[in-house]
C-alpha cells in the first residue's frame, strides 16, 4: 500500500489529538441531559476528531492523489515555537508584547513575508487582540509588562 496523501498524515494527526483529548477528559463529569457537566463539549469535540481523522485516512487509503511530498519544517517550528513563546510569555510581558513575540515568530516561518505588511497587519491584530480578550471579554491579562505596571 502506497500512501500518496497529506490527508493520511491529517488524519493520523486527528485521530492521536481526538484519542488524547477522550483520555485527558476522561475524568471530567458528564452530568445529565438536563444539566450537562463540563466533560460533555470535549468528549464531544474529541469524537468529532476521531470521525473526522477517520475520514480523512480512509480517503487517502482509497483515493488515488497526488503524491506525498516532503515537509516544510521551518513553518511546522516556528508555529510551533510562537505557540510556546506565547504560553511561557503572556503572564510576564503581557498581551501586547507576547503577541507581537508570537506573530514575529510566525512571520519568520517564510520567506514570503513582506514585512511593510507584516507591521500594520501587527499593529491592527493586536488592537483586535486588546480590545477584544481585555475590554470585550474582560480577561485578567495584563496588557503590559509586569515590571512597568508595578514600577
Amino acid at each position: 500500500m502506497r500512501i500518496r496523501s497529506q490527508d493520511f498524515a491529517t488524519g493520523l494527526l486527528f485521530l492521536a489529538v481526538g484519542v488524547a483529548a477522550l483520555w485527558i477528559g476522561a475524568d471530567y463529569p458528564m452530568g445529565t441531559p438536563q444539566r450537562p457537566g463540563t466533560g460533555v463539549l470535549p468528549r464531544i469535540l474529541a469524537w468529532c476528531l476521531i470521525g473526522t481523522g477517520l475520514l480523512l485516512w480512509l480517503k487517502a487509503v482509497v483515493s488515488d492523489s497526488p503524491r506525498l511530498t516532503s515537509w516544510a519544517w521551518r513553518p511546522a517550528i516556528m508555529i510551533t515555537l510562537a505557540t510556546v513563546a506565547f504560553a511561557l510569555l503572556i503572564d510576564r510581558l503581557g498581551l501586547i508584547a507576547t503577541m507581537t513575540v508570537s506573530m514575529t515568530l510566525v512571520a519568520l516561518g517564510t520567506a514570503e513575508t513582506r514585512w511593510r505588511e507584516y507591521v500594520p497587519f501587527a499593529l491592527i491584530m493586536i488592537a483586535v487582540g486588546v480590545g477584544l480578550f481585555i475590554y470585550g471579554l474582560g480577561m485578567p491579562i495584563p496588557i503590559l509588562p509586569r515590571d512597568v505596571l508595578w514600577k
